[in-house]
């Protein structure tokens, strides 16, 4: 699969089956998106059930920001506590003191955003690189799993047109 994007507002997957095209009000690794993550993050009940026993700090390391007009490596680095998401932050990488970090290209992070990869399945092919404790983190996989679903919730799909 690939993905691009126009103008900084629209960002494709290409399959052999199906072009989809998700509209993004802002682009990813942004503060603005770093923004809408946060309030997502706080409107999801789900996310606030699953989430009320885990206190962490998550990364997601952009490895290129070129995609988004960054230059060089990005991360997005939130506080999540008991349910919600306190701050959400673009830092550098270096900065990062969570005690998760996912680390991947754009073309990984907008397959997964977009929903046309299964986050766990783009950690198991080295696709998305995760450090920290995989144990501890897998005991609050049903938040994790409602933490990616807004994530995936900012980058909306907006059209599903057969590939040419």
């Amino acid at each position: 699969m690939k993905t691009f994007h126009v103008d900084d507002r629209l960002i494709g997957v290409l399959s052999s089956r199906h072009y989809r095209v998700h509209s993004v009000t802002t682009p990813p690794f942004t503060q603005s998106w770093a923004d809408a993550f946060r309030d997502a993050v706080n409107r999801d009940v789900p996310y606030r059930q699953a989430g009320i026993g885990w206190t962490a700090t998550v990364a997601l390391v952009l490895d290129d920001g070129a995609p988004v007009g960054l230059i060089g490596p990005v991360a997005l680095e939130v506080t999540l506590d008991r349910g919600l998401c306190n701050n959400a932050r673009i830092i550098s990488p270096d900065a990062c003191v969570a005690t998760f970090v996912f680390r991947g290209d754009y073309d990984a992070w907008m397959e997964v955003m977009g929903g046309a990869m299964d986050p766990v399945a783009a950690v198991m092919r080295g696709q998305i690189r995760l450090t920290g404790d995989v144990a501890t983190l897998m005991t609050h996989g049903p938040a994790l799993t409602a933490l990616v679903r807004c994530a995936q919730s900012v980058t909306r799909d907006v059209s599903d047109q057969p590939a040419a």
